[in-house]
């Protein structure tokens, strides 16, 4: 069953929706890629493609894609933010008219092994993710005692139960309905959407929202500096970014690159439990692979009898 999957890996800032037919393909947008996976098809076959990209079939897909969903292939080892893009992902793909029901099926032992390896192998090294780094720097480097977060997404109620016991906080997004939730959940204000004179007048901001808009111009961090004199950060998580600045981390302003470089000082400590990891994927791979060759065979026999 395994060997009729196809996946494709494509940089980030890959935009592909509406150039090819991809009804049946399930699509997972991270910070770092975006994958296609297929079943019994490959959707980019008729189609020369100029992005960059590396593609990876049967077994070698589904490997990459359990990698990918225990934080083996992230710049931050074992960061877990991946498993709430991979269940948003999985949510959007069952609600599709034109689903595939096999491939589905291999979703769901996704998710079951990648809740196995983290379980047995990755415990304890997936701390230091993108909102434990953003607390860090917000709390500890540059005292902040309030914070503006933009954004009403999964990595924004992140951040809000990082820095919620450190300081008050506000929030501002396009979706008010989320906003609301979030401000009766978490006891927070609420900042109107794009009202960007409010924004400039806090000290340290986090944007979560990634689009292939510029929110955040020159001119917004002019008044952004100028209202805020010292202890300034505006930590930039969105991908692709909203920021157009030239502006750098010496200047207060964070990328998401600065994030990885914070990150990259704890990955020595975690080498040892993700060779073990890797290890056990090969194995379970190999296992899964088996599995679901002798349910295919069987469902076969039963059809034909």
């Amino acid at each position: 069953m395994l060997d009729k999957l196809h996946l494709y890996n494509f940089s980030n800032d890959f935009e592909f929706l509406g150039q090819c037919e991809l009804s049946q393909s399930f699509v997972l947008k991270t910070c770092q890629r975006t994958l296609v996976l297929s079943y019994d098809c490959d959707p980019f076959e008729n189609i020369q493609l100029k992005h960059k990209y590396e593609s990876h079939r049967g077994e070698n897909a589904y490997c990459f894609l359990l990698e990918t969903i225990c934080g083996l292939k992230s710049k931050l080892l074992g960061e877990n933010e991946i498993v709430s893009q991979f269940k948003c992902a999985y949510k959007d793909y069952i609600e599709k008219n034109q689903r595939n029901s096999r491939l589905m099926r291999v979703l769901e032992k996704l998710f079951k092994d990648s809740k196995e390896i983290r379980s047995r192998y990755l415990i304890g090294i997936s701390q230091k993710t993108y909102s434990s780094i953003t607390r860090k720097i917000l709390i500890q480097q540059h005292k902040a005692d309030c914070v503006l977060i933009i954004g009403s997404g999964n990595l924004a109620e992140d951040l809000i139960n990082q820095l919620k016991k450190k300081c008050p906080i506000y929030i501002s997004a396009r979706n008010t309905q989320r906003v609301r939730e979030l401000c009766e959940t978490h006891s927070l204000e609420s900042l109107p959407w794009m009202h960007f004179d409010l924004y400039a007048k806090f000290s340290h901001i986090a944007n979560t929202i990634g689009a292939n808009i510029q929110l955040f111009q020159p001119d917004f961090f002019t008044k952004w500096s100028s209202n805020n004199k010292e202890h300034k950060a505006f930590i930039d998580l969105g991908s692709p970014s909203v920021v157009h600045s030239s502006l750098s981390q010496e200047d207060g302003l964070y990328r998401l690159e600065n994030i990885f470089d914070e990150g990259a000082v704890h990955e020595k400590d975690k080498r040892s439990k993700i060779k073990k990891a890797t290890e056990a994927i090969d194995s379970i791979v190999e296992k899964r692979s088996s599995l679901l060759k002798k349910i295919e065979i069987k469902g076969l026999q039963l059809a034909s009898s």
